[in-house]
């Protein structure tokens, strides 16, 4: 139960399901321009507002999460203990996950892969080899190469041939087909700085795929002492091997987050324990440290992108099952400052989490409009990495901040439809992904703009996952763990 008097955070529930709705949109933007994804449109071009739209909302969404994740996690600290808090976490969190490790990982899996196949179809009649090439379909590019397709048609952007694609992917087949139908090894893309296959190869630590381009340019092979791990900048932009060794669960895909949160958590509560031994009930929390998680997530920050090897803006994606440090303490800043921000108040007296993000409109106008521009142009444009890693760091702060002024004037109080959005968002997160990969691959070749599919993506994945929320969740054992136990009023099947 709640302790007397103390009010229930409309705000920040609403802000927090805020930021797992967004998921939707953001995983339908991927479609849309070229990304390494399940789907890619008919559409799909750098020409639209999609990697933008990704880029400036993947910047702050999961640190707002984060944030806000901190911030209930003290509350419940403080007002049941400990032990209930760890209890609170194992129902709400460990549980869904675990259960989503048998259901929802596999679905996306499965759904994944029927997307790429039903893509190959279109791409053989449209004479597109890189996308077949990205597809994996073996067949489907040996007919269009017999077809006379040239096999050196590059993209737009960026410039870069079927091979440069292979090597992406690390296909080793389709590399050695490539090469076999004269595709050139030491082929230099149009931008990003003359890429080679090998270098894309190498980049991404695909080992068969690399000594096959070694081999083909006439290059000294690697010695046999020598592994091409010892060789510096081997597979700085893929994922460390030796996580994917440890679980046959190669991904956890959009459930990285409960994941973490259960680190966040584990830590979380080994600092309680030590402050409920202080102060038994209460706790000491050092409030002072909490403005020091600004400055220090600029140091995970620097470790994105490899270190700068790559642009990237945000976080890397870190899903397997060891996290990745940097990753990690990267978002463990935003849940320090959340869970340091409870309770505590500032030289007038008044609680931070009622003042912070004043005046909101200036903080959000000045996060979106004016340090989001020149972040991306100096990750993507100008690569100059530590300029662009202070205003990310800017920029995700500002948006935390900013969003929650913006949601403390718009929500002071409880309103019933927000209240039902808030409630459903964490179920309408858990089973998007599959649903989005589904609906990407039913329009990809839909003749229709962009825009219309990507709202209609959009519309009809979130629509049915709160029908599923209504009819099979809100009021069953589902609902009970993700929410707590919700009673059906005489008043409305939809209040709880």
């Amino acid at each position: 139960m709640r302790e007397p008097g103390r009010k229930r955070r409309h705000d920040l529930d609403a802000l927090r399901g805020f930021a797992m709705l967004l998921g939707v949109g953001l995983h339908a933007a991927l479609a849309f321009f070229p990304a390494p994804w399940w789907v890619q449109d008919r559409t799909s071009s750098f020409d639209g507002p999609y990697d933008e739209f990704l880029w400036a909302v993947h910047g702050f969404r999961m640190p707002v999460f984060f944030l806000m994740s901190g911030f209930f996690t003290a509350l419940l600290w403080r007002r049941r203990g400990l032990r209930s808090l760890l209890g609170h976490r194992l129902r709400r969190v460990a549980l869904p996950l675990l259960i989503g490790l048998v259901t929802l990982v596999p679905a996306v899996d499965w759904v994944g892969e029927r997307a790429v196949v039903a893509q190959a179809e279109p791409l053989v009649e449209s004479g597109d080899i890189i996308g077949l090439v990205f597809v994996g379909d073996i067949e489907g590019v040996e007919g269009l190469l017999d077809r006379g397709v040239d096999i050196e048609t590059r993209t737009e952007p960026g410039g870069w041939t079927s091979l440069h694609a292979a090597a992406f992917t690390g296909n080793a087949e389709m590399v050695e087909l490539l090469i076999s139908r004269g595709a050139k090894p030491a082929v230099t893309a149009d931008a990003s700085d003359g890429e080679t296959p090998l270098g894309l190869a190498f980049h991404f630590g695909h080992e068969e795929a690399t000594d096959l381009l070694v081999a083909h340019e006439g290059r000294d092979p690697l010695p046999e002492s020598m592994e091409w791990s010892d060789i510096p900048g081997w597979a700085e932009g893929a994922e460390d091997p030796e996580e994917d060794r440890l679980t046959q669960i190669e991904h956890l895909h959009h459930l990285w987050f409960l994941w973490f949160l259960l680190w966040l958590v584990a830590g979380f509560a080994v600092v309680a324990a030590i402050a409920d031994r202080r102060e038994p009930g209460r706790g000491v929390w050092p409030g002072r440290v909490m403005w020091l998680m600004i400055p220090l997530t600029l140091i995970p920050q620097l470790e994105m992108g490899g270190g700068g090897s790559y642009p990237i803006f945000g976080s890397d994606t870190s899903d397997a099952l060891l996290p990745l440090p940097h990753v990690l303490a990267y978002y463990a800043t935003f849940f320090t400052f959340g869970a340091l921000m409870y309770g505590r108040r500032n030289r007038k007296g008044n609680l931070l989490v009622e003042t912070i993000g004043r005046p909101w409109w200036l903080v959000l106008s000045v996060s979106f409009l004016v340090v989001l521009p020149f972040g991306l142009h100096f990750t993507f444009v100008e690569f100059q990495w530590q300029v662009a890693s202070v205003l990310q760091v800017l920029y995700a702060w500002g948006m935390c901040f900013g969003l929650m002024g913006l949601f403390r004037v718009l929500l002071p109080r409880e309103r019933r439809g927000i209240r039902y959005l808030s409630d459903s968002a964490y179920w309408v997160y858990l089973v998007h992904l599959p649903l989005v990969v589904a609906a990407q691959m039913l329009v990809f070749d839909w003749d229709l703009f962009a825009g219309v599919k990507f709202l209609l993506i959009c519309g009809v994945v979130t629509a049915v996952s709160l029908l599923s929320y209504q009819a099979f969740v809100r009021y069953t054992p589902i609902g009970a763990m993700l929410n707590g136990k919700k009673v059906r009023t005489a008043r409305s099947g939809a209040s709880g």
